[in-house]
């Protein structure tokens, strides 16, 4: 029969025992503390995901409607100048009327109401004539200062896009964090660039054209 075991054996085993029920429960411990650091972990990338997703929205319609304005800026400017060469036409046609007017007058010659109508005319059609290729340039300069906010826009948004990227890579949430107040500037960009300007500054002033 095997000898009983002592107290000191009994204790020993006892001990052992402790050992390991610690162990295990330590182990335990921190398998779950990591299944709650990795739930952590998912969570906020997916927060990064998701703002990044939506930051690159916001910056491919800022970019589209960016360039819509840069060409809309190109056309006003081109439709401005063209109003610009009717309107020196139209003086041109005007002087030659006022000067065959003063012709006659020098000779004593009798003046048509024709003539002194076209030169009405003439001076009509330059009042709108010059309006409209005012109205279109300072269309232009609109849509250029617009065409402008926007990129600044684009511009703050890919930095957003590219610091969450590092963010995520290097796990730093202040990287993110600073990614986002960049990307809420760029959308302060944005949101300035859809409201048009009550008035157009003293910079986007029409240049004068003098008559001919």
């Amino acid at each position: 029969m095997p000898e009983e075991m002592g107290p000191e054996t009994l204790e020993l085993q006892k001990n052992v025992a402790e050992a390991i029920e610690d162990q295990i429960k330590e182990i335990k411990e921190e398998q779950d503390s990591e299944r709650a650091r990795e739930k952590k972990d998912s969570n906020w990338f997916n927060l990064i995901g998701l703002s990044t997703g939506i930051i690159s929205t916001l910056a491919a319609i800022a970019a589209m409607k960016g360039g819509y304005l840069a060409n809309e800026a190109t056309l006003d400017q081109m439709r401005s100048n063209d109003q610009w060469g009717l309107y020196q036409a139209q003086s041109t046609k005007r002087h030659i009327d006022e000067s065959t007017v003063t012709l006659l007058n020098t000779f004593g010659k009798p003046v048509s109401t024709t003539i002194t109508g076209e030169i009405q005319k003439y001076k009509r059609q330059q009042s709108e004539t010059k309006k409209e290729a005012e109205h279109l340039q300072e269309e232009s300069g609109e849509n250029l200062r617009r065409h402008e906010l926007f990129a600044l826009s684009v511009a703050a948004l890919q930095v957003s896009i590219s610091l969450s990227a590092i963010a995520a890579l290097l796990r730093k949430k202040p990287i993110w964090f600073l990614g986002l107040a960049i990307g809420a500037i760029g959308v302060t960009f944005m949101i300035q660039g859809f409201l048009p300007s009550m008035k157009i500054s003293n910079q986007n002033t029409p240049i004068e054209h003098s008559n001919l």
